[in-house]
């Protein structure tokens, strides 16, 4: 992924004051702070963001102009009524960035949640453990929210919490703030699948082991093509021989997952780590972590179902054996 930070603003909140912080101007950009918001911007365009595209009208949209400055402050007053009714409220900073992704322009907002660290200073010999305020988080952690909006086709992607407001909670920021209704995140659609899938093979007696493997399997596959993700070629996948469980699993996903979930434009690394080997915990305490390809050859594994009912694993053609 070919990030190129070209602009970054931030505005900060602070649940101590009614007013926002208003930067004066860009941030001057060092090549730390630029490998930062990098490294941020890339935990948006994975699995855990949910995509859409804004309509050509949205009023959140209209906001964004050419004056990226007065842009970011109509955008963090915006914000700031929408976030004020939070229960639980801490200083954050709202970073607005003008960023390139593969030659293609972007804008992007990010709330971040300033924390409080403990510091050894070397200052006070007294006091050399000191409690520090409006510290940002790390690089490697996620925004706490983050909207990134693709110039040239309205397509966005966000990552949003829901925050508590007398009692209940909300999706404040894709409901009240943008007004845009997102599909939900890969990862979710993923877990979904998962737990429907299961459902129907319990309904119809397959949810063993095998099963288990075999659409971990699927899954795994299909995110390594990285083309999409569809529920119909996963029910052929999972239940090719049973008409019944393969129309019951994708209707029972039609309306969550209306259409095959593209993963051209997202990281999914971390779906594809998860799910490329198999982990087996046997009840006599033996544990087995099985890449899917030697899962999958018979000529390396065999389960076997003996007449009692238990199970046998032959394990073939081993070549050598290291104990770690």
């Amino acid at each position: 992924m070919d990030l190129y930070v070209k602009r970054v603003i931030i505005h900060q909140f602070s649940p101590d004051d009614t007013e926002l912080r208003l930067a004066e101007q860009p941030l001057e950009l060092t090549p730390r702070l630029d490998e930062y918001f990098r490294k941020k911007l890339s935990k948006v365009f994975s699995d855990e963001a949910k995509r859409g595209q804004f309509a050509a009208d949205n009023a959140f949209l209209s906001l964004l102009s050419d004056d990226r400055y007065e842009t970011s402050v109509k955008m963090a007053q915006l914000w700031k009524e929408e976030f004020v009714i939070s229960d639980n409220q801490k200083t954050n900073d709202l970073v607005f960035l003008d960023v390139d992704k593969d030659g293609q322009p972007y804008f992007a907002f990010l709330r971040l949640t300033l924390r409080e660290n403990l510091v050894h200073s070397s200052v006070d010999s007294d006091k050399p453990i000191q409690m520090t305020t409006n510290n940002l988080p790390s690089a490697a952690q996620a925004p706490d929210e983050a909207l990134i909006i693709n110039l040239d086709t309205r397509d966005y992607y966000l990552i949003e919490k829901r925050i508590k407001h007398n009692g209940a909670f909300a999706n404040y920021f894709s409901e009240n703030l943008l007004a845009v209704a997102p599909e939900q995140s890969v990862k979710k659609s993923i877990k979904l699948m998962e737990q429907t899938a299961q459902k129907i093979a319990d309904n119809f007696n397959q949810d063993d082991f095998a099963f288990q493997g075999k659409m971990k399997s699927a899954l795994h596959k299909s995110l390594e093509a990285g083309h999409q993700l569809s529920p119909e070629e996963l029910a052929n996948q999972l239940f090719d021989d049973n008409l019944t469980a393969r129309l019951t699993f994708v209707d029972e996903l039609k309306e969550a997952i209306p259409e095959p979930i593209k993963l051209t434009d997202i990281d999914a690394s971390r779906q594809l780590k998860k799910l490329e080997n198999q982990k087996l915990s046997l009840s006599n305490g033996i544990e087995l972590l099985v890449p899917n390809h030697v899962y999958e050859d018979a000529d390396s594994v065999e389960f076997i179902q003996n007449h009692d009912g238990t199970y046998s694993i032959l394990i073939k053609n081993i070549k050598d054996i290291v104990s770690k």
